[in-house]
């Protein structure tokens, strides 16, 4: 009798803090479009457009305290866009290709994947009518999972030995969770995400025919809408 009691006690326990526990977490799944972009360091390689990708993905809320929570997920982001070269490229390498030289004013437009973990803080407001607004910063570490880029026109090209593996970016954000049924809600999501590291590895010429490698970061906005459970 007296086990029985214990275990039972013990399985009460268990169930409050599951409870507890699952009244503190919140997640959900999510997709949208982005825009991405490059900045450079030098004016002997420019950003010379954007790119229109997408991005799909989980996220999930910690609840610190009523109104701020840990907010973190995993994300597929594709991203990328074009950069202009003045005086051309030095020894570009391609997967199963000969390396490549480009000449002044040569254009590359870039098409790159990324796996996300973006963690950050998260504040929003009470629910008002159906509605909780609420903003969010952080970082957002990612892994380079497939780099490609037109290097002559649509040639689409492999350039993974080009790129860098990791990425680092910083982002700020924010939206509404509209309350569907119980704890269902609609989400919906506006993030800017600045690079921080130069992401890949290319060898831009100089006037006087030397090579150098830029710093080139990684920029995008992105519209999420997606579904919190």
């Amino acid at each position: 009798m007296k086990n029985l009691i214990k275990i039972n006690v013990v399985a009460l326990i268990m169930l409050i803090s599951f409870n507890s526990f699952a009244q503190k977490v919140s997640g959900g799944l999510f997709i949208g479009p982005n825009v991405s972009w490059y900045t450079l360091d030098t004016k002997v390689a420019q950003n010379k457009g954007v790119k229109l990708g997408y991005m799909f993905g989980a996220t999930m809320d910690f609840n610190l305290v009523e109104n701020f929570a840990i907010s973190t997920g995993i994300n597929f982001n594709s991203m990328g866009g074009s950069q202009w070269y003045e005086h051309g490229v030095h020894n570009l390498t391609r997967q199963d290709l000969g390396d490549i030289s480009l000449g002044p004013s040569s254009t590359i437009k870039f098409k790159m994947d990324y796996i996300e973990l973006p963690v950050g803080l998260k504040g929003k407001t009470n629910e008002i009518g159906y509605m909780t607004y609420f903003l969010k910063a952080g970082v957002t570490p990612g892994v380079n999972i497939k780099a490609r880029a037109d290097v002559t026109v649509d040639s689409n090209d492999i350039i993974t030995a080009e790129r860098k593996l990791f990425n680092l970016g910083w982002h700020i954000g924010g939206g509404f969770e509209w309350s569907l049924s119980g704890s269902t809600r609609l989400l919906t999501e506006v993030v800017y995400t600045g690079g921080i590291l130069d992401t890949d590895k290319i060898e831009v010429l100089r006037e006087d025919n030397t090579s150098t490698n830029v710093n080139s970061k990684l920029n995008n906005i992105a519209l999420k809408v997606g579904v919190i459970f």
